[in-house]
Formats: C-alpha cells, sequence, structure tokens
C-alpha cells in the first residue's frame, strides 16, 4: 500500500504542478522492480539521468519526491510535449543508464505521452530484447536475475565514467 499510496500522491503532485505552471511535464524515476525502490542502486541512477537532463533542458521548476516510489523529479518545462518526448526516448535509449528509468512527458491535459504515440517501438526487455511487457506479464525472468542485470549495468557505467570522465554528463 506504501508504494501505491506514493504513486496517488505523485499523480496529484503531478496535475498540481501542470495546473500552477501552465507547462508540461517531465517526471523522471528509476525503472526498478520489487518493493525496494528506494536504496543506493535506485539513487545513483535517478542522479545520474538527472544531471543529465540538466545537461540539456533547462525547467521553469523543480520538485523532487523521496518516497516508497523511490526518488522522483518532476520538472515543468517550456517545451512542446512530442519534443520533450523525443528527447526522453532518446536519452532512454543511448544513454548507458537510460534503459533503468522511465521518463514520462505529461501534456497540459495531464495526458502521459507514449512512445508509440510519437512512431517509437515499444521498450525492449532488460535481460532478452523481447517486449518488455511481454516478459513482464508472464513474469519470463526473475526479480533475482533482474536485479542482478542492473547492477551489472550501474558497475559497468561507474566502470566506464571511471575510465572517462563525464562523458555521459
Amino acid at each position: 500500500m506504501d508504494i501505491l499510496d506514493a504513486r496517488e500522491n505523485r499523480a496529484y503532485l503531478q496535475e498540481e504542478l501542470i495546473k500552477k505552471f501552465n507547462l508540461p511535464l517531465l517526471v523522471i524515476r528509476a525503472n526498478y522492480p520489487g518493493i525496494d525502490k528506494n536504496n543506493e542502486v535506485t539513487k545513483y541512477i535517478i542522479e545520474i539521468m538527472y544531471e543529465t537532463i540538466l545537461s540539456y533542458i533547462s525547467p521553469i521548476n523543480i520538485k523532487k519526491i523521496d518516497s516508497f516510489e523511490g526518488i522522483v523529479y518532476l520538472l515543468s518545462i517550456d517545451t512542446s510535449p512530442a519534443v520533450l518526448k523525443k528527447s526522453a526516448v532518446d536519452m532512454e535509449t543511448t544513454h548507458p543508464l537510460g534503459r533503468l528509468v522511465d521518463i514520462d512527458i505529461l501534456d497540459l491535459n495531464n495526458h502521459t505521452l507514449s512512445r508509440t504515440d510519437l512512431g517509437s517501438p515499444p521498450r525492449r526487455c532488460f535481460i532478452c530484447s523481447s517486449p518488455a511487457h511481454n516478459c513482464v506479464r508472464s513474469k519470463k525472468h526473475s526479480l533475482e536475475e533482474i536485479l542482478k542485470h542492473i547492477e551489472n549495468k550501474v558497475s559497468d557505467y561507474k566502470n566506464l565514467t571511471a575510465d572517462h570522465t563525464d562523458r555521459y554528463k
């Protein structure tokens, strides 16, 4: 219930920020399975990706939430929702940690733009590259297998950035 309550609270805050600033909202959170969404791995992922986003855009307002859902950033941005979503999809696709976050774009009607709205294919599974929703529904991969994959991606990224300081920032 704590995670569900956190999601409901975030949804309410998202709606309020859209109304207050009359701007689209970029929402970034870790794409991390299980109930422990507020840990050192998710904090590292979200902070790296948040800093990466800030290197490309200048938000009008930033709200940080730290809840059972993990750290979530809500950024009000004076840019077209379609342009934001395209940038988000590019970042999720090209950044080494991009697959480990969900970057949602909400328009002025509080509607979430999907990848397919822009003609992009659905997300692929962490492990096998099948459509992610198929693996989630069928529980094709164990939680342990997915968490190990995420930890390996983060470790690889830390090693990469140790060798090439700030390459992806």
